[in-house]
């Protein structure tokens, strides 16, 4: 039993449980995601087949549609170890939402 939830709204369900309500939405946080690499500046910089990791679908496709020629795969873990996976070349660039970083002081 839970008296209250916080949730990111685009993980909500249309439909809730009974005895849930949607009893508010805060205002919302910054909407752009951020683009993370050691070695290149930008998304158009990285070399063709580059690995890049995000967390979402809708963020690989995105990519997919700028750029065709990258290997978007699943990044998993907190912000912390998706940075580390980063840091430690599992990955040439990460792309994370830049809400989550400003939540934790980090810039992007």
């Amino acid at each position: 039993e839970i008296d209250l939830a916080v949730h990111s709204l685009k993980d909500v369900p249309v439909v809730f449980e009974k005895g849930l309500d949607l009893a508010c939405i805060t205002k919302r946080a910054d909407v752009r995601d951020t683009f993370l690499s050691v070695k290149f500046p930008d998304l158009m910089s990285l070399p063709k087949g580059a690995k890049v990791g995000t967390t979402s679908l809708r963020r690989s496709m995105q990519l997919k549609l700028k750029r065709q020629d990258l290997d978007t795969e699943s990044l998993r873990g907190n912000v912390q170890t998706r940075l580390k996976k980063l840091e430690c070349g599992e990955f040439d660039a990460i792309i994370l939402a830049e809400a989550g970083l400003q939540r934790l002081e980090i810039q992007g």
